[in-house]
């Protein structure tokens, strides 16, 4: 199904800043959710939450550097707060999803344009 066309403009204000993951762990109360704390610049880790338990293991996750939007209105996934989303490619009927991911070594909260 696609989407509704958006703006340059509503685009523009969407932000995607790179984090690298410092701390994954599998959700205490839900077993598709994995929850991330990830460097993007800031004094303290966003901690994340991303439903794509089954396609990683959190130890395999640690120091990858992926692209977070980072101005997403914060939300809360079984009693725990998300502060943005971890962007991801997915097959259709997310039948494998992968993290996007950098491979150069730019610095935590570098932004994506």
């Amino acid at each position: 199904m696609e989407k509704e066309k958006i703006t340059f403009e509503d685009f523009n204000k969407i932000e995607f800043k790179l984090g690298v993951i410092k701390e994954c762990f599998k959700h205490p109360n839900a077993d598709r959710l994995l929850v991330f704390k990830i460097d993007i610049g800031e004094k303290e880790p966003r901690q994340i939450i991303s439903s794509i338990s089954e396609f990683y293991n959190p130890k395999d996750v640690i120091n990858k550097r992926v692209v977070v939007v980072s101005n997403l209105k914060k939300a809360t996934f079984r009693g725990m707060e998300s502060d943005g989303m971890l962007m991801c490619a997915s097959l259709p009927n997310d039948a494998d999803v992968e993290l996007l991911t950098i491979t150069k070594d730019f610095e935590a909260g570098s932004v994506i344009n």
